[in-house]
């Protein structure tokens, strides 16, 4: 037999489970994709809806290896504000109306440039190219066969430490280096850099 404390109890844990599932009749689904290359982001991706009742576990995802995401239990015809961050990126705040049962959207995450193809060609031209790097706190120092790499092929390491720009931007820049040596050096460089060149 039920008793009323027991009725009541069941009532205040379950209730709010019934009540979250009964007033989805809407999802929001689509992708996240970059200015820059417009795919996904060379890094973690998350987004959170910031005004909704939910524990923070419910209401943000990460944006799958394709840039895909999917909130779903939501309601019909009402505007949710979503937060998009990822490393390097400022944090971003669009907004969705949920007009349909499955609400497809693409939620581009702005970003600019200081290293890209572009620049990888004029500093190039100007006798100022870098080979990009990653380094930590303690850059790793140039091997006499670096130094002599760089003489060589008229190219510069340059590490920056723990704090680079945004992934994309050096993938950018570093392939146009790329390009513009296998054009002058064919592919003799590639097996005499060093191996913590992002990108080859």
């Amino acid at each position: 037999m039920i008793t009323k404390l027991t009725r009541l109890l069941l009532i205040l844990f379950f209730g709010p489970m019934f009540s979250y599932t009964a007033t989805g009749q809407s999802k929001i689904k689509g992708r996240v994709q970059s200015s820059i290359s417009q795919l996904r982001p060379i890094t973690e991706v998350y987004i959170k809806i910031l005004n909704i009742d939910r524990p923070v576990i419910d209401r943000m995802v990460m944006a799958d290896s394709l840039g895909y995401f999917q909130f779903e239990n939501l309601e019909l015809n009402k505007t949710y504000r979503l937060e998009i961050s990822a490393f390097g990126y400022d944090r971003q705040l669009l907004e969705v109306e949920t007009t349909k049962t499955i609400n497809d959207t693409t939620l581009v995450i702005e970003a600019s440039c200081e290293y890209s193809k572009e620049q990888a060609d004029n500093d190039w031209k100007n006798g100022m190219a870098k080979l990009l790097i990653i380094g930590s706190i303690a850059p790793i120092a140039n091997t006499p066969e670096d130094k002599l790499f760089e003489k060589k092929y008229g190219v510069e390491f340059y590490d920056f430490g723990c704090t680079p720009p945004i992934d994309e931007c050096i993938k950018l820049y570093n392939e146009g280096i790329f390009e513009l040596l296998d054009k002058k050096f064919e592919t003799n460089w590639r097996n005499k850099i060093r191996t913590d060149v992002e990108y080859l």
